[in-house]
């Protein structure tokens, strides 16, 4: 996790032993029966900033998730990811930090590289993870014949609509 002080200054953060604020991110990677799992969920409790760019964020995220698909490359994924980072007013952003890839028994089995060849599989799982300081998003996916489907969706977790399917939104209010 990563509070408010640290927010806008790592993407993977360790957990200390320091008080949130109003926005901090958790990010998770847990495995059952060996294969891994990934997720990041974000809380903003009155902190325009990181809504903003956790906005920019999941339209990144579109663009990756309607890239991957059956024959698709993890190189030709990463160049729809770079062009939407431009399309949001971060062109380099997609340079800070790795963008996700295939994922199985363990967090990413490859990573998305420029011209990587490796074509995505009916079977695989990807998790994209597209971020901008301040902000994430990530899932994992099983790549199905008929799709993507989420094994990490949280049906509990707000979720707001991006393009043609529900992705987590930001938690606004904390009940306690």
């Amino acid at each position: 996790m990563a509070g408010e002080e640290r927010l806008f200054r790592h993407r993977h953060p360790l957990p200390k032993d320091r008080p949130l604020g109003r926005a901090f991110m958790a990010v998770a990677c847990a495995s059952r029966g060996g294969l891994v799992a990934n997720l990041t969920r974000m809380v903003a409790l009155g902190r325009p900033e990181v809504e903003a760019r956790y906005r920019r964020v999941l339209e990144v995220e579109r663009v990756a998730l309607e890239a991957s698909r059956p024959g698709a490359t993890l190189g030709g994924v990463l160049a729809a990811i770079q062009g939407a980072y431009g399309e949001v007013g971060f062109p380099g952003a997609w340079e800070e930090h790795h963008q996700g890839g295939v994922g199985g028994y363990r967090s990413r089995e490859v990573l998305a590289t420029p011209g990587h060849p490796l074509a995505l599989e009916v079977g695989m799982a990807v998790a994209w993870n597209p971020s901008l300081a301040g902000a994430k998003v990530e899932d994992t996916f099983l790549l199905t014949e008929e799709g993507l489907l989420n094994l990490t969706e949280d049906p509990f977790w707000p979720q707001v609509a991006i393009g043609s399917r529900r992705r987590p939104d930001l938690l606004r209010h904390l009940q306690g």
